[in-house]
């Protein structure tokens, strides 16, 4: 009977220890988590910014795709601007959309 009372007396000191440690456990890999997500954010809004600017800057019409003729406006090596445009331009329809400027961009 006391080995009863004495195991149940240790178990009860030793699982209050163990669950604590799990809470911990689990609020440093939330952390983690929320960390990465932050950075993740931080990238999409760093690569949505950049592609912003050079809609800005090479969108003519505001149409949210850039044309093969936007796109060589103001390039001082046509031909080079013209290679780089055909590379990004998978579809091949002469315009590039959000994600083909990303790819444009290297992002």
């Amino acid at each position: 009977m006391k080995t009863v009372i004495i195991a149940l007396f240790l178990a009860a000191l030793v699982l209050p220890a163990e669950a604590k440690k799990k809470r911990g456990d689990n609020a440093k890999r939330d952390k983690q988590e929320e960390q990465q997500e932050k950075k993740e954010k931080a990238e999409r809004e760093r690569k949505r910014e950049a592609i912003d600017e050079y809609l800005e800057k090479k969108d003519k019409n505001s149409d949210g795709m850039v044309t093969r003729d936007e796109h060589l406006e103001g390039e001082s090596d046509k031909n080079a601007a013209g290679k780089k445009f055909d590379e990004a331009n998978k579809n091949r329809d002469r315009s590039l959309t959000k994600s083909e400027i990303a790819d444009l961009l290297g992002l």
